[in-house]
């Protein structure tokens, strides 16, 4: 089983834990035999969606399923809510509106399920698997990036190719620019950045599967970035796993979603906490959407 299947397997057969004994990110990542990071890449690259968002809404469905059900009606929407893992009728109340749009007690008094969009138990596919080619390993020197940055949590992450249309105006325009490669990083979410925080104001703010996305060019030690809308970003020198995504764009995520959910797992190397980024070769076409892409991620032997 992939980390991303032993992830949902986990929620399952924990979905009617009261909010005490429910596993929470870190213990689904350790009963996965993964890092909470590398859980939270794997199961967005298998699902599109993050782990506890998932978790949320399996409970929140489950719930609902439970307001509707004519032999549950003696149970009060308070005991329903605890059943769900929430501590008050208030917290209860709010995450459902907001997850379905409308309340409890609206949906009680309609007692049925239509137009109502449940999550259902994801269902994984073997066919996101795809053969890789032989990864290599690399000493990255520091590198020094600079572009648009953005904030997004797992499920605003769909926005990042608009944010690559807003930055090809940029490229060989950007003062210092080494080469024509481009950058996309990914790295912590910076609350201090007013753009980091700009795409998240939907997810709550304490989901650990916030980051900031920069799509940028390198740039050399002396350059003068003076633009508000550019940022600069620096990677300091580490031990790279580098993979190689060719053809179109569109295959990515399964490249990505083998590489986190399939190599990674099996190759006894461990992810380290830094930065990881893909890069795009001077041929890639961004009109196409074809080329060689490479996925940098931060590893060294466990």
């Amino acid at each position: 089983m992939t980390p991303a299947d032993k992830a949902v397997w986990l929620i399952e057969t924990h979905i009617e834990d009261d909010a005490e004994t429910s596993p929470d990110l870190a213990l689904i990542a350790e009963k996965c035999g993964v890092s909470s990071r590398h859980l939270l890449r794997a199961f967005a690259a298998a699902t599109g969606m993050s782990v506890m968002r998932y978790a949320r809404a399996r409970k929140l469905s489950v719930a609902a399923q439970k307001l509707v059900a004519k032999d549950l009606r003696h149970k009060s929407i308070l005991t329903l809510a605890l059943d769900a893992g929430y501590a008050s009728h208030e917290a209860f109340s709010r995450a459902f509106r907001d997850c379905f749009g409308l309340s409890p007690e609206d949906l009680r008094a309609r007692g049925h399920l239509e137009n109502l969009t449940l999550q259902e138990c994801l269902r994984m596919s073997e066919q996101m698997i795809v053969n890789l080619e032989q990864p290599r390993f690399e000493k990255h020197c520091k590198l020094r990036i600079a572009g648009l940055r953005r904030g997004y949590s797992i499920e605003t992450s769909t926005a990042i190719p608009a944010q690559w249309q807003q930055f090809i105006p940029w490229i060989g325009a950007i003062d210092g620019q080494t080469g024509m490669e481009t950058f996309g990083v990914c790295t912590k979410a910076d609350p201090a950045t007013p753009s980091a925080t700009a795409n998240i104001k939907n997810s709550e703010s304490n989901e650990s599967s916030c980051f900031d996305y920069i799509c940028g060019v390198a740039i050399n030690d002396t350059a003068s970035i003076t633009d508000p809308e550019l940022s600069v970003i620096d990677i300091a020198p580490q031990n790279y796993v580098v993979f190689t995504h060719r053809g179109h764009i569109s295959g990515i995520r399964a490249t990505i979603h083998t590489i986190w959910n399939q190599y990674l797992p099996e190759s006894g190397l461990k992810v380290i906490s830094a930065p990881d980024f893909e890069r795009y070769s001077h041929d890639f076409n961004p009109d196409a959407n074809t080329g060689t892409v490479e996925i940098w991620i931060p590893a060294n032997p466990a």
